[in-house]
């Protein structure tokens, strides 16, 4: 994938475009691309902030609930499926798989009036679950199978 630049941009465009590149705004640990999977949205690991782990080693994918999937790779990890459109700037009935903890959540997307993304991640009901925010990038960020070839 190409080196990407977000910067200003025109609102309207930002209302109008959930597609490309999000960082996770809390923390800026990760940054994931969202796409078209079919007729569906999805969203996989395009930059890691650190992409070893502390022994040096790539980083993989150790608290998968599902111990053939451990050793996965968390560079390209599919992180969002099955998001399909609602109302205007609205996704549901998606998928969020927090790498964290091996766990995956019942999730929306909700792209705000600023251009920020909301992402809600639940068990049962939307309820009881968390929201984080996702930001455009505001400087260039490198794949993370770039950061690791450098």
């Amino acid at each position: 994938m190409p080196i990407v630049t977000y910067g200003n941009t025109d609102d309207d465009l930002k209302l109008q475009n959930i597609h490309g590149l999000w960082l996770e705004q809390k923390k800026s640990k990760v940054a994931v691309w969202i796409e078209e999977c079919g007729n569906q949205l999805c969203g996989h690991v395009y930059w890691l902030k650190k992409p070893l782990n502390d022994d040096g080693l790539v980083k993989r994918d150790p608290n998968n609930i599902n111990p053939d999937l451990r050793q996965r790779l968390l560079c390209g990890l599919t992180l969002l499926t099955g998001f399909i459109p609602d109302k205007e700037n609205s996704w549901h009935d998606g998928k969020i798989y927090n790498p964290s903890n091996g766990q995956t959540y019942k999730s929306t997307i909700t792209l705000a009036q600023d251009g920020s993304l909301n992402i809600r991640g639940y068990v049962g009901i939307s309820l009881f679950g968390k929201t984080s925010t996702w930001i455009r990038p505001q400087e260039k960020i490198q794949p993370c199978n770039k950061q690791l070839s450098d």
